[in-house]
């Protein structure tokens, strides 16, 4: 009876399944949004693209993640796209994200598009989302995965999603986006949003700071780094996917954060004070003289492993709380010293080092004799 009732429901979503445009761009969404010419943008593919892209927008606003908008509805891609459909259409309206780049790629998008093709349904559209954003955001000033959150599961407890969210750039992209609607740059000054529209979301970013620098670890006093997620609640690390502990993130998430920081224009010395620990504890637990390699395996697979390289310096993704050793992590949750000791699937799946932290340690000299320069 229960599988009767999912055809029904996949062949009612079928039915009213809204036409894709018959786009065959052989690229991702996210390259069609951030990357074209000019000239692409005026384009009627282009149309066609933020077209199909208003079909799936939730009435939160939002939309869902990992789907290629601009590509038809079939083949494997049905089943996925009658899936969003159904959340669409669902009670709850769960389903819309900024995870992986969601909701900000649509938006950019509709801008770019609405900047050379000017259109009030693109203009709408994206005011819907710009509202989707700030209504996600926590009173402490972080921003969930999802938004309307998840309802808890069977044992009453809430999902990871709804976390304060930096994993992958989640919040960082949002804090980008409505600084830039904020600074009035194109291709949102071409939407030509209200003064209360633009004062929202400058409220909404510097808000989004506080919450970064609130969220920055302290061990035995003294400032640190960043967990991937911070409890939406008390603002401590937390945990999300089994191999997603609580953590001090050396990588990507911290460099992000950081990048933001520095970017600031009149940066306090709060601010100041963050930066700096955070450098100096990136600095203290690189490992040096290492890099990860690809290589085929026995199994004539390819596959990753750490080795010894003069002069290179990674920075794992994971450092315990309590020892600050780097670590990885099966699907298990049992922390391992390094990727041998896990499985291939989640040894060749996940970024578990990565190089982002030099980037920002070697700004940092200018950037802290900037600062300095602006005190005296």
């Amino acid at each position: 009876m229960r599988k009767l009732t999912y055809l029904c429901l996949m062949a009612l979503a079928t039915l009213s399944l809204p036409l894709t445009a018959q786009v065959h761009h052989p690229t991702r969404f996210k390259h069609l949004a951030r990357s074209m010419n000019a000239v692409w943008y005026a384009s009627d593919e282009a149309r066609a693209v933020a077209d199909s892209t208003l079909k799936y927008q939730f009435p939160s606003g939002g939309w869902a993640k990992n789907h290629d908008w601009h590509l038809p509805a079939e083949g494997a891609k049905l089943k996925e796209r009658q899936e969003v459909w159904q959340q669409i259409h669902s009670t709850d309206g769960v389903g819309s994200t900024i995870d992986n780049g969601a909701t900000t790629t649509e938006l950019l998008l509709l801008a770019k598009v609405h900047a050379a093709q000017p259109n009030k349904k693109y203009r709408k559209a994206f005011i819907r989302g710009l509202d989707y954003l700030l209504n996600a955001q926590y009173p402490n000033g972080g921003w969930p995965q999802y938004w309307p959150l998840k309802p808890a599961n069977d044992e009453g407890h809430p999902f990871y999603s709804d976390h304060i969210t930096f994993n992958d750039d989640a919040m960082f992209n949002v804090m980008l986006m409505l600084r830039a609607i904020a600074n009035n740059e194109q291709p949102y000054a071409a939407l030509k949003l209200s003064d209360k529209d633009r004062e929202r979301t400058q409220q909404a970013f510097d808000h989004g700071i506080e919450c970064i620098l609130n969220c920055q670890i302290r061990r035995n006093g003294k400032l640190t780094v960043w967990c991937q997620q911070h409890d939406e609640k008390t603002l401590q690390p937390a945990r999300a996917r089994a191999y997603e502990l609580a953590s001090f993130t050396g990588s990507h998430e911290t460099a992000s954060l950081l990048q933001l920081l520095m970017s600031l224009p009149n940066p306090d010395e709060r601010i100041a004070q963050s930066v700096t620990a955070a450098v100096e504890w990136l600095k203290l637990h690189v490992i040096k003289d290492m890099t990860v390699e690809y290589f085929t395996n026995a199994d004539g697979r390819r596959d990753r492993r750490l080795v010894h390289k003069f002069g290179a310096n990674v920075w794992a993704r994971y450092y315990d709380l309590q020892t600050e050793e780097p670590y990885v992590c099966d699907r298990d949750g049992i922390p391992q010293p390094s990727l041998e000791y896990i499985g291939y699937e989640r040894r060749n799946g996940y970024g578990w080092y990565g190089t982002q932290p030099q980037d920002i340690i070697d700004a940092f000299p200018a950037w802290l004799e900037k600062y300095k320069s602006k005190t005296k």
